[in-house]
């Protein structure tokens, strides 16, 4: 139980440092395209600013979008492995954000156009963070797993016998080393 909420705090942890990472690489766009085209630069307190205000979206919108998504996902898809899990948390994500967006636009009034071009926006600023949270989730335990058969021990940290020199087969005659051999 400890384990399973510590990565997904650890997802979620990724999946807002993906929406600051986001905003930087969004900054670093608009700036190259204002020195492209001769625009203004803004001022310099533009980037730090415009990194702020997408960390301050991405600390709400992670417990209200990403992890439901990804909790909703991989209760669906629980006998799926990581790849559709992944998936169908951003179908979920996808649902989730239509919902919100249709929320926001029908108390405030909006533009059918303009949520209707707010819902395909959102959704591709929210999928990266969706995947960063599943990957933490998911390939945690994959991680370890992995890692354990890196040191040559099992997940319970048990060294396991190590295999004789020769293999468990011992060495091949040369009889079955001919048997192998390329034919011309």
């Amino acid at each position: 139980m400890i384990g399973t909420v510590a990565r997904h705090v650890a997802g979620a942890v990724a999946a807002w440092l993906v929406f600051v990472g986001e905003a930087v690489v969004c900054y670093l766009a608009l700036f190259v395209l204002a020195l492209v085209t001769g625009a203004p630069l803004g001022s310099p307190l533009a980037g730090p600013f415009w990194v702020l205000v997408a960390a301050l979206l991405g600390a709400a919108l992670v417990p209200l979008a990403v992890a439901p998504a990804v909790v909703i996902a991989d209760a669906a898809a629980s006998r799926h492995g990581p790849v559709a899990r992944t998936l169908a948390a951003c179908a979920v994500a996808v649902v989730i954000v239509g919902l919100y967006v249709g929320g926001v636009a029908a108390v405030t009034g909006t533009a059918v156009a303009d949520a209707a071009l707010a819902w395909p926006l959102t959704t591709a600023a929210l999928l990266c963070p969706v995947v960063a949270y599943a990957a933490v989730v998911h390939g945690s335990p994959a991680a370890t797993r992995f890692l354990a058969r890196w040191r040559r021990t099992d997940p319970t940290g048990t060294v396991p016998a190590r295999p004789s020199p020769g293999g468990s087969e011992g060495p091949v005659p040369a009889a079955r080393r001919a048997d192998h051999a390329e034919r011309p």
